[in-house]
């Protein structure tokens, strides 16, 4: 794992001030192709996880958002947790949103 993602992700645990818990991160480039992931995934970088809370879901994704820590969020409602990565090495804060 990048070891800034890494750094990203203890900082946003410390901001939400409440558990977080990753239900996917690093994979391997055949691990993801089994799971749909695209060739170029960032979690194939070791730069991108899934992310869910026991918390209000909108909760944990506007904090995502105003922490700016991370290049790309993806927010997935319908299954409750929210896709970060630092495609750009974090210089481009919430630029690739989805």
């Amino acid at each position: 794992m990048n070891p800034l993602f890494v750094r990203r992700l203890d900082i946003l645990r410390e901001i939400y001030g409440s558990p977080i818990y990753v239900s996917c991160a690093y994979r391997c480039p055949s691990h993801n192709a089994e799971v749909g992931g695209v060739p170029n995934s960032q979690h194939v970088q070791g730069c991108a996880a899934d992310l869910y809370v026991d918390g209000d879901f909108w909760t944990f994704a506007n904090t995502i958002l105003g922490a700016e820590l991370f290049d790309g969020v993806g927010i997935y409602e319908s299954d409750q947790f929210v896709h970060v990565d630092l495609r750009d090495n974090g210089n481009s804060p919430n630029y690739y949103r989805w």
